[in-house]
């Protein structure tokens, strides 16, 4: 009955390691272990184990070390000279154990080996027990140590361990691994008598071991764990590398879950971050598997909307102004929802000069808006310079040398549909071709014709996804008497229809035309400004096949007479807003917010010092100024 109730009272002091002094306790009464950095020290609030590094981000342990949420209560892990926190539990409901996932993966210091196959070691075989707990001499150690044991007796879940010279693991060493001498973990070390301990006097002897032999499977199935963060449309993936990988496979669904499928792959890399460039507005579905096959769990995101001019990567659109001239500086006012916040930041110092055209889009895919500037001319050269979230980095790097050469109108927008804003240009007069060179991330490829039959003379093109595939649109907008206007449908390589007319009474003669989606639906609307002395505002939403209703006005006063009018998300909500830069000496910039019926607010000023007479803003309804 007295060894039965001290058995008891020993064995839960060593799973949970007692409650120690400042400094939690160290390993077994055997000597200093060499060749063990993946022994890990866990510490939280007084009490100590031991544990294992068997994964770059997970220590194997026993379950029992963490009678709290390391949330509430946070645990420190120490390894191979490393400090880190854990950051969650993945607990086994069968035996005492559990994988402590740290918020650093540790990628210097070599795993414990896990078993090849499920096996109970033999009374013969010498196993190694290592932990951070007392010794025989000492209460606090600064070190692993350990010792030699061998198992007596097995079960399906646990083995009998009786340690060389009678020494038991001690408190603190709960957690800590059970190996052969191969290397290879076969045990976490459970409860003890203690035997030999610093300050026990008991003369009972015997550690138990919770087998992790037939564990494998489960535990590279926790060693990838992926995150996703999008920004915009661009999502970056980063995940948990695993021991003995030396590649991964990256697959992405936008209809569910996705499976290691070759149509599914997006990306093969050494790495454990990848930026994919996906569509706007869905959500993702992402797999990560290693190159030895071990699959991460599913895990999703969904991305915003695309835009323009969302240099910063906010999420919000922001604008951007191009001196041109000799000077060819790029100015950048970053929107925080309600205001251009700043006095024009220079994000370029000499980009887009002479009367070279300014524009911009997400060339490289990363969720930050870039700019491009069209040479036109004979050389029919065009810049790119991308986006940092900062400034625009590159001086000059020619992503093309011979786009929209002369007097062709140039034009971006994703018409593939991967994420990357591509270019392209309307040669008008009475040829009426429209040639489109896809971006790769870091150039645009060869122009190639997409339509044979779209836009003459001074009619208007415009870009959008009017369908909301995903994929870019063309447009055009007769004006005129006329004032149809007619849309040719990306099938990812050429755009489709020759002459399908959308609406047959919008933009009349000299108003302005503008695409944005006002109402949010994933779909681009159309827009046009009178200007002049009325400066009404009217919208025609697509339902998919057409735009839908006679000019409803959103707004009856705003863009007057000169004033470049413009459309972008401002405020992040997913619509798309109005915006006029007045330039002249006062250079004003007014916006007012969709908020999916109506544009809200009579002259909203966001910016008193922008744009001023000449320059170039971004982004206008205006292509070619």
């Amino acid at each position: 009955m007295i060894n039965s109730r001290r058995a008891a009272t020993v064995s839960a002091a060593v799973v949970v390691a007692g409650l120690l002094a400042a400094v939690p306790a160290s390993a077994v009464p055997g000597g200093a272990g060499t060749n063990i950095g993946f022994t890990a020290k866990l510490t939280a609030e007084g009490r100590a184990c031991s544990g294992a590094l068997v994964e770059p981000a997970l220590v194997l342990t026993a379950a029992s070390c963490f009678p709290d949420d390391p949330a509430v209560k946070p645990v420190t892990v120490t390894v191979g000279g490393h400090t880190a926190k854990v950051t969650s539990l993945v607990k086994r409901t069968d035996r005492d154990v559990a994988l402590a996932r740290i918020d650093t993966a540790v990628t210097d210091v070599t795993p414990l080996k896990l078993s090849a196959a499920a096996g109970v070691p033999g009374p013969s075989d010498t196993l190694t027990l290592a932990g951070w707990g007392r010794t025989a001499t000492e209460w606090v150690p600064n070190e692993a140590h350990v010792a030699a044991f061998t198992a007596a007796t097995s079960t399906a879940t646990t083995l009998a361990l009786t340690g060389a010279g009678g020494v038991d693991a001690c408190k603190g060493d709960a957690g800590g691994p059970v190996y052969r001498a191969d290397g290879t973990v076969v045990a976490v070390t459970g409860t003890s008598w203690q035997h030999g301990c610093f300050g026990e006097t008991g003369t009972q002897q015997g550690t138990t071991g919770v087998r992790v032999d037939d564990l494998t499977s489960w535990i590279r199935g926790q060693a990838i764990v992926g995150t996703a963060k999008a920004v915009g449309h661009g999502v970056t993936l980063s995940w948990t590398p695993e021991a003995g990988a030396t590649s991964y496979s990256v697959y992405a669904s936008p209809n569910g879950t996705p499976s290691p499928a070759a149509e599914l792959r997006v990306a093969e890399t050494p790495g454990t971050t990848f930026l994919h460039s996906a569509t706007a507005k869905t959500t993702w579905s992402y797999l990560i598997v290693s190159s030895t096959g071990t699959m991460s769990p599913v895990f999703s995101v969904t991305t915003g909307a695309r835009s323009l001019t969302d240099f910063t990567g906010d999420g919000k659109a922001d604008i951007a102004t191009f001196t041109r001239g000799s000077a060819g500086d790029v100015f950048v006012a970053g929107s925080d929802g309600t205001k251009f916040a700043g006095t024009s930041v220079l994000w370029h110092d000499r980009f887009s000069v002479g009367s070279e055209i300014p524009l911009s889009g997400d060339f490289n895919g990363d969720g930050k808006a870039d700019v491009a500037t069209f040479a036109r001319g004979s050389t029919g050269d065009v810049y790119v310079a991308l986006s940092d979230g900062t400034k625009f980095d590159g001086n000059g790097v020619l992503w093309h040398d011979y786009f929209a050469p002369n007097g062709e109108v140039p034009m971006v927008g994703d018409f593939n549909g991967d994420g990357k804003d591509d270019i392209a240009t309307f040669t008008l007069s009475t040829s009426g071709d429209v040639y489109v060179a896809l971006s790769d991330g870091t150039k645009f490829g060869a122009g190639a014709l997409w339509h044979g039959d779209f836009g003459y003379g001074t009619e208007l093109p415009a870009i959008g996804d009017f369908n909301g595939d995903g994929k870019d649109d063309i447009a055009v907008f007769t004006r005129g008497s006329t004032a149809d206007v007619y849309v040719a449908l990306s099938d990812g390589t050429k755009f489709v229809g020759n002459g399908v007319k959308w609406h047959d009474s919008f933009a009349w003669n000299s108003e302005q035309p503008a695409v944005g989606d006002f109402n949010g639906d994933g779909k681009d609307d159309i827009a046009t400004f009178t200007r002049g002395t009325t400066s009404d505002v009217f919208v025609s939403l697509s339902d998919g096949t057409k735009f839908v209703g006679n000019s409803v006005k959103w707004h009856d006063a705003f863009g007057l007479d000169g004033e470049i009018p413009a459309t972008g998300d401002f405020n992040g909500d997913g619509k798309a807003d109005i915006a006029v830069f007045t330039r002249g000496t006062a250079a004003d910039v007014y916006v007012a917010v969709s908020d999916g019926t109506k544009f809200v607010g009579t002259s909203v000023k966001w910016h008193d010092n922008f744009a001023y007479n000449s320059e170039v803003p971004l982004p206008r309804a205006i292509t070619i100024m």
